[in-house]
């Protein structure tokens, strides 16, 4: 056989050799992460089977300081209100809770009875505030559809998320208004407070005077319409009469389309109008959604606290977890030490190699 047949066939058989090799390596390689991982557990194990008692004894003794925490602490209870108002923006909500929650860190609640226009015995009770907007079916479906066309013009999703999040707090005029306090029988009696603070806030207190203004001047305005068409409606009525009296062409007929005369059609859909409007702007006077209470408190006979059951298993498992600290804080020294002691004897066994070269 010539040289030029045999380096095909020297090629072929080392490149089969390369990816015996290869493949070779790639088992090793996945062999030795389940190696490390059995081994991982068995450690897992040991600790576990070697350090029982500590376990058990952290664990029963976190239980019990749950309960003991259980019956130190007051119980606490959470209610809210659902108010709308197209004045309160998101960052002025916040604003808004943000400082009645500083001033319920307070140990000194005269401040907050100030703010609330509240006793102090009422302040007092008051554990904090928080809130979350609210959002409608409505709402939710209008952001999924924003979201899909702003994927069209941009791709980065988190991107996306953080403008629709900030969008969506900043337009938001609905609000679920937490207040947690000791004594539940007190949650009631912080309806009006929590309102009127809202209510009385100088940005939304000077719209809403506005607002009622505008609407008292714009309902006097229509009764005073009201009035000039019910006259109007009255000569309408007597003119048609005696329009109906008088002999034309020989008939009794009334022609509505006069030149002389008014079209009562049009001054009695005006009338229907103005009234409509009146009827509307009563309702806004009313109801007033520029600042609605959609919601009030509930009061409810559990606490929001967490309960004896509920304390004792975290406390528990709170007990667990220090236990397995300390283990894995134990299992480190060791391995720290076996280095260690690895590390001398290497170093000694180099010094006794040493020794002997020179003797």
């Amino acid at each position: 056989m010539s040289e030029v047949d045999q380096k095909p066939q020297n090629t072929n058989s080392s490149d089969e050799i390369d990816l015996r090799e290869l493949f070779s390596a790639i088992g090793n390689f996945f062999k030795s992460i389940f190696f490390n991982i059995i081994l991982f557990i068995v450690a897992i194990k040991n600790a576990i089977i070697g350090n029982i008692k500590l376990i058990v004894i952290l664990g029963f003794l976190g239980g019990i300081g749950g309960i003991i925490v259980h019956f130190v602490t007051p119980d606490v209870y959470k209610s809210s209100i659902l108010l709308r108002s197209t004045y309160l923006s998101g960052r002025l909500m916040e604003s808004s809770i943000d400082k009645l929650d500083l001033l319920t860190e307070e140990e000194n609640r005269t401040q907050l009875a100030k703010v609330l226009k509240i006793d102090t015995t009422t302040a007092n009770n008051i554990i904090g505030f928080s809130y979350e907007p609210f959002v409608s079916e409505d709402e939710v479906i209008e952001l999924e559809i924003f979201k899909e066309q702003l994927r069209g013009e941009i791709e980065d999703e988190e991107v996306i998320n953080r403008f629709v999040e900030r969008l969506s707090m900043d337009n938001k005029s609905t609000y679920r208004i937490y207040v947690e306090v000791l004594d539940r029988s007190l949650i009631n009696d912080l309806e009006e407070p929590l309102l009127n603070y809202f209510r009385n806030n100088p940005y939304v207190r000077k719209r809403l005077q506005i607002q009622d203004d505008n609407l008292k001047l714009e309902a006097q305005n229509i009764e005073e319409e009201l009035s000039e068409l019910d006259s109007l409606k009255e000569i309408l009525f007597k003119n048609f009469r005696m329009l109906g009296e008088r002999d034309r062409d020989g008939s009794n007929n009334v022609i509505l389309a006069d030149e002389q005369t008014t079209n009562p059609i049009s001054v009695f859909n005006e009338s229907r109008k103005a009234y409509e409007k009146k009827l509307e702007i009563q309702k806004q006077l009313f109801l007033q959604p520029q600042f609605e209470l959609i919601d009030g408190f509930t009061v409810y006979s559990q606490p929001a606290s967490l309960g004896l059951l509920a304390l004792g298993f975290y406390g528990g498992l709170t007990g667990l977890g220090i236990a397995a600290l300390i283990i894995a804080i134990s299992l480190f020294l060791q391995y720290l030490d076996k280095i260690e002691r690895k590390t001398r004897e290497a170093k000694e066994g180099l010094k006794k190699k040493v020794e002997a070269r020179k003797s």
